[in-house]
Formats: C-alpha cells, sequence, structure tokens
C-alpha cells in the first residue's frame, strides 16, 4: 500500500510537476489574470452588489456584510473547483490529446510519477489561485471594505493545498473512468454541484435533519466552516481539523485507486 504513496516525493514526480509549471509560465497571461479578475468580479457582483440588497445578514448569531460571510467560503471553494477541474479536464487533454504521459513514460518516469505530479500541479495550483485570492481580499480590507482577522490568512495556505490535493486525487479518479471529453459534464453534476451546493460556501445551508446530517461528510463544508470561523470570529474550531481528517481519507483512498484505474486505461493491465 505504501508503494502508491512513496512517489510523491521522489524526484520524477517533481519533474512532471516541474514541467507543468514551466508551460504555464510560458502562459503568464493565463497564470495572472483569471486569479485576479475572476474573484475580483465574484466579490463585486455577490459580495458588493447582492450584499447591498441583503439587511442584517447574520451567521451563527454574528451580525455581518455579506461579503464577510462570502470572503472565507470563495478561498475553500477556490481550492475544490481549481484543483478538481486542473486534475479534470487538464489531465485528461494532456492524457489523451497532447500525449505528455506517453512522452514522459518513455523517460525515468513511472505511471506512479505521472498521477502523483499530475495530483501535486493540480493542489499547486489551486492553492497559488487562493494565494492570489487572498491578496484580492486583503485589498478589499484596505479600503475599509472587509474585516477579517487577517493574521491567520496565511496559516490557512497548507490546509488549502491539502485540500486541494484530496480534490485533485478526485478529479483524477473520473479522469480515469470517463470515456470521452464529452462525458465531462457527468462528474460536473455528480461530484462538482451536490458538493459545492451543500458546503455553506456561498450561502448558509436550511437547518434540515437529513441535510445537517449528510453534510457531515462533506470536506468542502467543513472547509467553509473553518476557514469561516478562524478569519470571521478568530476562533479555531473543530470543523477545521474535521476537514483535514476528510481529506486525508480522499488521498488515501483514492490514490491507490486512481494508479489501478489509469494503469488499467493505459496499459490494459488489471
Amino acid at each position: 500500500m505504501m508503494s502508491a504513496y512513496r512517489p510523491a516525493c521522489q524526484w520524477q514526480s517533481r519533474a512532471v510537476l516541474m514541467r507543468h509549471l514551466r508551460v504555464h509560465v510560458r502562459n503568464w497571461h493565463t497564470m495572472l489574470v483569471p486569479p485576479i479578475f475572476e474573484p475580483l468580479i465574484l466579490l463585486l457582483a455577490f459580495g458588493v452588489g447582492l450584499g447591498r440588497q441583503i439587511e442584517a445578514f447574520a451567521w451563527q448569531g454574528i451580525e455581518m456584510s455579506y461579503l464577510r460571510y462570502l470572503a472565507p467560503g470563495m478561498l475553500a471553494y477556490t481550492a475544490f473547483m481549481i484543483a478538481f477541474f486542473q486534475a479534470l479536464f487538464g489531465a485528461f487533454v494532456r492524457m489523451h490529446f497532447q500525449k505528455s504521459w506517453e512522452g514522459q513514460l518513455t523517460t525515468m518516469v513511472r505511471l506512479e510519477h505521472v498521477v502523483w505530479g499530475e495530483a501535486l500541479w493540480a493542489a499547486s495550483y489551486a492553492t497559488g489561485y487562493a494565494v492570489v485570492l487572498g491578496c484580492v481580499l486583503a485589498v478589499f480590507g484596505a479600503f475599509g471594505r472587509l474585516d477579517l482577522h487577517w493574521q491567520w490568512l496565511p496559516a490557512v495556505v497548507p490546509l488549502l493545498f491539502l485540500a486541494a490535493l484530496a480534490f485533485a486525487a478526485v478529479g483524477l479518479y473520473f479522469t480515469a473512468v470517463v470515456p470521452t471529453i464529452d462525458h465531462m459534464s457527468l462528474p460536473f453534476f455528480l461530484v462538482i454541484m451536490p458538493i459545492g451546493f451543500a458546503s455553506s460556501t456561498y450561502f448558509p445551508l436550511p437547518d434540515i435533519a437529513v441535510l445537517r446530517e449528510a453534510v457531515q461528510l462533506n470536506p468542502l463544508h467543513h472547509l467553509a466552516q473553518g476557514l469561516r470561523w478562524l478569519l470571521v470570529a478568530g476562533r479555531f474550531t473543530w470543523h477545521l481539523p474535521a476537514a483535514a481528517g476528510l481529506c486525508v481519507g480522499l488521498i488515501v483512498l483514492l490514490v491507490p485507486l486512481d494508479m489501478r484505474l489509469l494503469r488499467k486505461r493505459i496499459f490494459g493491465e488489471a
């Protein structure tokens, strides 16, 4: 079992990660423009625009602006969405259309290194995206539009990376099982929408018993709630270790499964 995780620390996996980074840096505009302007547009549209229409917004008995509620949720959702899509669409294109995996496998790189390189790249990219989002939030704070416990913002970056790595493992699972790129909408409706909507990222969940029990298994819900308690109220709650534990569980369960399914898909081996 440990053989599935050992390649994560080997130089071949880092080489795959650095290859993706070099390709991405060449297209600098795709590296900088979306992470800056996408959250800026969302914060202006939802946090400022919609927030003005919401009076007396309260969360856990704390009166606040909707923008203040939204900001931690956006950090959690960014780690989830960017890592999942990078491991799904990006990895599938590199595997199936660009034949990047085929070229890497003709070198000293083995399939487990390719898989870990993809997962680490998706997690690193999503974490970088979240860091840029944090800088955008800080600009809102500098102009007096957002009040958070800013000292905790750098401390949550490792947890965002761990969460992104877990969500990347989920994305790689679908990369291994979807037959064509035309079927990519299935993971979106089966995974992205249920997890995203039942996560307290953009709005508080209704107090329904079944939903309240179901979201306890949703790592994105715990990540969003934990970040919100930390950044809004300055309190470390059980949601953060719960999110970390669920993410570690996803990595432990899915990485060996991803490797087995991808090995079968690429080499025809069981």
